[in-house]
């Protein structure tokens, strides 16, 4: 952390340095000349020998606030901010819009500094008649709206949230329209919660008109059909949402299975599960087919279907289901060990042996250098369940 903030604080130096070297040359007294000269490269010997305090206090004491220099003050005080150092970022941009003869630029952009040191600080109500005022005027309009954006959605006003992303893509043609779908899910979630299941309905056909494909909405929506008995809309907006985004079908799956189940129709739930398990790489689908197959065909046939799964689709998970049905007597005695055993050489060979505690890195060989990151020595074996 400390080497990215002297590397953020060297182009301060630099700027002093050119700066310094123009005033000088308006000054004729020599003494003047080696006193800037001294402070400088004392300032530069702090930073160096990695001591930004002291020389940022240098760094102030040579150069007031004024136009030629406000720049560097708000970086000056950016970087505080980075730190966790807001107390003394505010008082860095507060100080540059008390001074007088600043360019309007400076001043609107001291205040938008100003603002995003009060949101770090927690004092978002103080941000927000800031971010306001530079809406009213105009300027840093898109930095302004994200930042109140960002507000709004800490203190859950959704109205406010979606207003400022409407006026976000007006103004920057930024694409907002899945961000407002999930503010007007938030909104249908709080009506409901009050019982109003029409404003719920109403919002979130505000979400789909935001976004087409919002599965959130989908899921509301079906939560809805079956609170009110409407079972085949449930299953229509649950298959839906799993041909939108398979990644879904585990959330789903559950509700899916019961919906089939109050209207009727196993063969539906069933040809449609077999149909997403070929194209889906999860587990879940698989353990809840071996399940159906448990029912109808008995214990031995879910077996087999899931041994012959479990080759091609290694889990854990499935592994633990194997085994709970070899010890409910429904594998082959003989062989059922060996295909436990198969099936769990395959799990592990997936997995890494060696893990780098710098970057991540896994590998099944051992490297004195991490090849990802380049580091050395911090490559080692992995303990745990998978591991050591």
């Amino acid at each position: 952390m400390i080497e990215l903030f002297l590397l953020l604080l060297l182009p301060v130096a630099v700027y002093f340095g050119w700066w310094f070297a123009r005033t000088l040359e308006k000054r004729s007294s020599s003494k003047s000349r080696q006193l800037f000269s001294n402070q400088y490269f004392q300032g530069l010997n702090y930073l160096l020998n990695e001591q930004p305090d002291k020389a940022i206090q240098v760094f102030l004491e040579l150069a007031e606030v004024n136009k030629d220099t406000v720049e560097t003050h708000m970086a000056l005080g950016s970087l505080f901010r980075r730190r966790g150092e807001v107390d003394r970022a505010i008082r860095f941009h507060q100080n540059i819009i008390a001074k007088p003869g600043l360019e309007p630029e400076q001043r609107t952009q001291a205040l938008l500094e100003l603002g995003e040191d009060y949101m770090r600080a927690g004092l978002l109500d103080r941000a927000e008649r800031l971010f306001a005022e530079l809406i009213e005027t105009g300027t840093h309009t898109p930095s302004a709206l994200r930042s109140l954006l960002d507000i709004y959605q800490q203190e859950k006003d959704w109205e406010k949230a979606l207003e400022q992303a409407q006026q976000l893509e007006q103004v920057s043609g930024e694409h907002m329209g899945d961000v407002m779908a999930q503010f007007c899910c938030e909104m249908a979630e709080a009506l409901l919660a009050d019982n109003d299941r029409e404003g719920a309905r109403r919002q979130l056909r505000n979400a789909r008109r935001h976004d087409p494909g919002c599965i959130r909405a989908r899921f509301i929506l079906a939560r809805i059909s079956a609170d009110e008995g409407d079972f085949q809309r449930a299953l229509d907006l649950f298959e839906e949402i799993a041909e939108l985004d398979p990644d879904y079908i585990p959330e789903l799956l559950d509700d899916y299975v019961e919906a089939g189940a109050r209207t009727g129709q196993p063969d539906r739930i069933r040809q449609k599960l077999v149909e997403w398990a070929e194209g889906y790489k999860g587990i879940s689908l698989i353990l809840r087919l071996t399940e159906y197959l448990a029912e109808e065909q008995g214990g031995a046939a879910a077996g087999q279907y899931l041994i012959e799964t479990l080759a091609s689709k290694p889990s854990v998970r499935g592994l633990d289901h194997l085994i709970d049905l070899k010890s409910e007597g429904h594998l082959d005695a003989e062989s059922s060990d060996d295909i436990l055993k198969a099936v769990t050489a395959r799990l592990m060979s997936r997995q890494p042996e060696y893990r780098c505690h710098h970057c991540g890195f896994g590998g099944h060989t051992h490297h004195w250098q991490c090849p990802s990151c380049r580091k050395w020595g911090t490559t080692k074996k992995i303990h745990g369940v998978l591991g050591e």
